[in-house]
């Protein structure tokens, strides 16, 4: 399944988002990066012949090969759950960019497809990597900062008309993004809420479509209560100009702040602002996290049955965060509160 070097065989499927993900897979010791497939046959072939590495059009063909064990899904998002369903089937475990899938029957579709065949499913959150990120996570689950009061997560990022029509225009469509501002880019801070503030007990939500032509939101706001007791703010938007360096898609800002009765931290754009903890004073405001990224810890999982990394978001952690989205969605909609049942 592997050559001899003991690495991880990884096939790519998409390269808008998964081109990106190549170059990342790079700094990744144990994996390794064998094929690649897009519709595109001009940035297959460019992206195969950057990397060394075949290439196709049709997906199929890649999952034909022995040599590759685990498979990234990179497609629009409303397109994983055939592509997935058809990885498992095939004996690869599964990768998907976020969000797994855009309804709760298709994740579950997913999951148990997974299940079926017998292969490992994941979820990639790129920001669980962060050191400043980890190092509050690690605080949070150590006590240190006591009992959590407050959360506040925030996305807020500018994105373009040109943007929502690019690649053939998938993205703010119910259809294939599953949803505008909060289920595509906010979905990393739903994510990074959930990993450090706990399940949620309910939500109440509003939201708008304030510069774009799109069917779905580019504004959203959301109160959120812990099952913990703490309560929690959510705010995600594509309309935000500002003065940060841009990425591909547009300049992005990112704000974390988490409070307790222990101590308050602030992270923007995943570096530590501000860390006070009064319990454990000498507590690092950065710290390694347990993998380098997502590929990484997904090779030391297909290594290792027992493998247990808090950054790796498997099927039932992937699958909280879109149950969250629509249920932010469900409230902004019928403007109720929205209640979750206990796990």
């Amino acid at each position: 399944m592997t050559q001899n070097d003991g690495r991880v065989g990884f096939g790519m499927i998409g390269l808008g988002v998964g081109l990106q993900r190549c170059e990342m897979m790079q700094k990744a010791p144990e994996a390794r990066l064998v094929a690649v497939a897009d519709l595109n046959e001009k940035r297959a072939s460019e992206t195969a012949a950057r990397f060394g590495v075949e290439w196709y059009t049709d997906y199929h063909r890649l999952l034909d090969r022995d040599d590759i064990e685990v498979v990234g899904v990179y497609t629009p998002s409303g397109l994983h759950q055939d592509i997935a369903l058809d990885v498992a089937r095939a004996g690869k475990h599964v990768l998907t960019t976020k969000p797994m899938e855009i309804t709760l029957e298709r994740v579950d579709q997913i999951i148990a497809g997974c299940a079926k065949a017998g292969v490992k499913l994941a979820t990639e959150f790129g920001f669980r990597y962060s050191p400043s990120n980890w190092a509050l996570y690690k605080a949070i689950q150590d006590g240190q900062l006591g009992r959590l009061i407050l959360g506040e997560f925030d996305f807020k990022c500018h994105r373009t008309q040109e943007y929502y029509g690019s690649d053939g225009g998938w993205r703010g469509t119910w259809k294939l993004d599953g949803g505008g501002a909060i289920m595509n880019q906010t979905i990393h801070s739903v994510d990074q809420m959930l990993w450090m503030m706990g399940d949620v007990e309910s939500v109440n939500a509003h939201w708008g479509t304030y510069t774009h032509c799109i069917e779905t939101e580019d504004t959203a706001v959301a109160l959120l209560k812990f099952r913990n007791g703490a309560l929690g703010v959510l705010l995600g938007t594509t309309t935000f100009l500002n003065d940060r360096p841009a990425a591909r898609y547009g300049a992005t800002t990112q704000r974390i702040e988490v409070s307790g009765e222990f101590g308050s931290a602030t992270l923007i754009d995943n570096k530590t602002t501000m860390w006070i903890m009064t319990k454990d004073k000498d507590t690092p405001a950065t710290l390694d996290p347990p993998a380098v990224n997502i590929f990484q810890d997904y090779a030391r999982w297909v290594r290792d049955d027992n493998y247990s990394s808090p950054t790796l978001s498997k099927n039932g952690a992937s699958r909280k965060t879109v149950e969250l989205i629509l249920a932010i969605y469900e409230s902004a909609r019928t403007g109720k509160t929205v209640t979750f049942a206990q796990s």
